[in-house]
């Protein structure tokens, strides 16, 4: 990339400004005026000192309604990733309703989908979590492979979004996330929630490994040069049950005198489940000889790799009496099954592998962290010893704990409440097999409701019906909309909350009411385009598929962008947070990244080689590009009275640009481009 002089004084001010501040006309006056019509580089006369004037602090103007070329680009950029059409733009003019019907074509456009599923990962907490978090479940590594590893990580990470994507989209209320016993789900989560269930962890960490109790005499068997068919592998009638094909075995094992055709594994179920993913753990072939095993590569899966993007609903219940638990090794079967027969119970966003390694628990905390996630995320509200909550005795309050006053006020809602997940897990999030505490009557005080609860489908439906459902929802969808809370105390987030809740908790519902109502056209906040709004951008307005790396599936990442997509400031929680962390302001940091991306975006899409992009421009044809720079990439239509100061300003760059010496029309271009992806309206969120 070959830049020119005057960009980078004019990125400093696209880039530079306070743009989080609540002062919507200086920005976009600084926008208009700095960044689109300040063409000369000569340095201002200094000024005459002035003295101060003493003035009386004056009352805030009154909030003022932006034009529709305004508050329509945010919409869409907050649900599509996209600017507006012209022909959009105008019939918000025409009819200031229309948006409401925009907002529900929009909805249909599978960025919206991405988008939503982005936020449901949020807002749900199954996000933040890394391999080594769900040790405490595994008894072990989640997986190995470096292949197989970070497919299912993601996996665990995207179902619950995924299944409120797609209950939503059946009309299901939102408060079914509280008592689901359905989940989207592909082949390899269905066999970790197998395994996960075939193994117990009880509330000291000892492990009862069932599938090593049921097969004791069974070795696994595993082959480099003979492969065995799937069906015959996991048929306990074959003779070759328990074998299984991995031609890592003679490449892949560290010492030459491990490297064997064939080896005999004990029966363990966290050995055979990172055999499927591809490695094989160590084994003693004599006294004096232990072979370490090896993580393996994608040779050696026994998963298909559609099995880790097949997603199904699947539904998950308890075992009939006498009934089996599912097989976790039993692939074929995995594959074509829509119900997993599960022990541990599963209901709710509460339940997932995900929530429980966000907020791993312990014998000391002993389930308090999982309740107080659990109705952060479904009320809002966190126990923090203000509720004033009076509970009928304090069944499971734990004495040591709370012996102090100043901790009793926490512990005398969060200890009865948190009792039902203790009667039901143990602190691994297994079965709970203590005696004592699985008999323990749990009763639901949080927030003005009192109700007993005697399994977890008791608690999902009480989190259901709590009052502040509503409105927590309404906040929640307030900052991600407006990078910033909504004033609770506004009647227009009375009348959003009355109407999400009397329309049985549609989230479409929701979503259009806030979206088109005076707390959303009407919030100044100006916001940097945290991650995921600006990798959905960029994808969006330039045809890319997850151009930041985001999806390990699928990703079509260029180069290094992934890496510094990862630095950039993101949405996320902290434990006992109500509200999210929201990163609005824009540094140093932020400005050098979004450059560096939007430069190794540029060598795709101007003279690029790759057919990944579907919208690339040509040097040969600059006019055209730069038309397309403005109206696509900075998402400005010809109507906006931006459009025609930046169309002058890229084309002055490249002109300027070519007549740097040693410079081609394709680094001119490219450097033309990096300019508009840097510009407020592409780089920001928010009006």
């Amino acid at each position: 990339m070959t830049p020119v002089g005057a960009h980078d004084s004019r990125i400093a001010v696209l880039i530079r400004v306070p743009v989080s501040q609540k002062t919507f006309l200086p920005f976009v006056a600084a926008i208009v005026v700095g960044a689109f019509a300040c063409v000369a580089r000569a340095p201002a006369p200094a000024a005459a000192p002035i003295a101060p004037i003493p003035v009386a602090e004056a009352a805030p103007p009154p909030a003022r309604t932006p034009p529709p070329r305004v508050y329509v680009a945010k919409v869409k950029n907050i649900l599509v990733g996209t600017g507006p059409t012209d022909a959009e733009i105008r019939r918000v003019e025409a009819d200031p309703a229309a948006l409401e019907g925009l907002v529900t074509t929009w909805m249909q456009r599978p960025e919206y989908e991405q988008k939503m599923m982005r936020f449901f990962q949020l807002a749900f907490q199954q996000t933040q979590v890394n391999a080594n978090d769900f040790a405490p479940q595994v008894y072990g590594m989640l997986g190995r492979n470096a292949t197989s590893t970070p497919l299912l990580l993601q996996n665990l990470a995207e179902s619950f979004a995924r299944t409120m994507v797609e209950l939503t989209r059946r009309g299901e209320p939102l408060t079914a996330a509280m008592t689901t016993r359905q989940l989207m789900m592909t082949t390899a989560l269905k066999e970790f929630y197998a395994f996960l269930d075939t193994q117990q962890i009880d509330n000291q960490g000892n492990l009862d490994d069932l599938f090593r109790r049921r097969l004791r005499g069974t070795p696994i068997v595993v082959q480099a040069r003979r492969p065995v068919p799937i069906e015959q592998t996991v048929d306990p009638k074959s003779p070759l049950f328990m074998h299984w094909y991995d031609p890592d075995l003679l490449t892949e094992e560290p010492w030459p005198e491990c490297r064997q055709d064939r080896v005999m594994l004990a029966p363990s179920a966290i050995d055979l489940h990172w055999l499927l993913l591809g490695s094989v753990a160590g084994r003693r072939m004599s006294k004096k000889l232990f072979c370490p095993g090896f993580d393996g590569t994608a040779k050696g899966l026994q998963f298909a790799p559609t099995d880790f993007s097949d997603w199904t609903m699947v539904t998950l219940r308890p075992p009939r009496e006498g009934e089996a638990a599912s097989v976790f090794y039993d692939l074929p079967a995995l594959r074509q099954a829509r119900e997993l027969v599960l022990s541990v119970p599963r209901a709710g966003f509460y339940s997932t592998p995900a929530f429980f390694a966000n907020w791993p628990t312990n014998v000391s905390n002993q389930m308090r962290v999982t309740i107080n996630q659990a109705l952060i995320v479904a009320t809002g509200s966190s126990i923090d010893g203000t509720d004033g909550t009076m509970a009928p005795g304090t069944p499971g309050l734990d004495a040591a704990h709370a012996r102090r006053a100043d901790c009793f006020s926490c512990h005398k809602t969060m200890d009865p409440t948190r009792s039902i997940l203790s009667a039901t897990w143990s602190y691994g999030y297994h079965r709970q097999t203590d005696a004592g505490l699985a008999a323990q009557p749990g009763l639901f005080a949080f927030r003005g409701v009192v109700e007993p609860v005697k399994t977890l489908g008791d608690f999902g439906a009480v989190l259901a019906r709590h009052p502040l459902v509503a409105p927590a929802w309404v906040q929640k969808l307030c900052h991600y909309v407006n990078s910033g809370p909504c004033n609770e105390d506004d009647p227009e987030f009375a009348r959003i909350v009355t109407r999400f809740r009397d329309s049985g908790f549609s989230w479409s519902t929701l979503l259009r009411s806030l979206l088109t109502s005076t707390l959303t056209i009407r919030d100044e906040v100006v916001a940097v385009s945290r991650r995921n709004h600006l990798c959905a951008a960029l994808d969006a307005r330039l045809g890319l598929t997850d151009i930041c790396g985001l999806d390990v599936l699928g990703a079509t990442s260029l180069g290094t962008v992934p890496d510094i997509a990862s630095g950039l400031p993101s949405d996320a929680y902290g434990r006992g947070a109500v509200s999210p962390i929201l990163p609005n302001d824009p540094t140093l940091f932020f400005a050098a990244g979004v450059r560096n991306i939007c430069e190794h975006v540029a060598l795709e899409v101007v003279d690029g080689t790759r057919r990944e992009a579907r919208r690339r421009w040509s040097s040969a044809e600059p006019e055209a590009a730069i038309t397309d720079f403005v109206g696509e990439v900075m998402g400005l239509p010809p109507s906006d009275p931006k459009a025609a100061p930046a169309q002058a300003l890229l084309h002055a760059h490249f002109t300027a640009a070519l007549k740097e010496p040693g410079t081609t029309a394709t680094q001119a271009l490219r450097s033309t481009f990096v300019i508009a992806c840097q510009a407020p309206s592409t780089v920001s969120i928010g009006l």
